[in-house]
């Protein structure tokens, strides 16, 4: 799951939650994210899921897309990533599977007590 907050200085303007694998960001109306400032390009960035990851790439816009402060073309997202377009912030929360089956411990072996087991069985018969 995708969490993006969209911030412009210290003030939370929305935030978005997807598990879509394509996501637009722009100044247009078509877009997923509309960013409704001069400084951002109608089609400016889209951010995609490939396997396990998040992708941004600029769209060849105007004023160029920047994650921690660094002007990318196309960038592999980490969790707390903070993209700059325009005046604009987008800060990126992802949770990944991978985190979530560790929350869930759904890795980890369960160890069965066969003693019990046995027991409850011979009672049952």
């Amino acid at each position: 799951m995708l969490k993006i907050d969209l911030q412009l200085g210290d003030k939370l303007l929305a935030s978005f939650e997807s598990n879509n694998d394509d996501i637009s960001i722009g100044r247009s109306d078509t877009n997923d994210i509309k960013i409704d400032n001069l400084a951002v390009s109608g089609n400016h960035a889209r951010v995609r899921k490939v396997l396990n990851a998040y992708l941004i790439e600029d769209l060849n816009s105007t004023n160029g897309t920047f994650v921690n402060e660094k002007k990318i073309e196309r960038y592999e997202l980490l969790d707390g990533d903070r993209v700059t377009i325009g005046k604009h912030s987008l800060l990126f929360h992802i949770s990944s599977d991978k985190k979530q089956a560790e929350a869930f411990d759904a890795d980890k072996t369960m160890i069965l007590d066969t003693e019990k087991q046995r027991e409850l069985l011979d009672k049952n018969r």
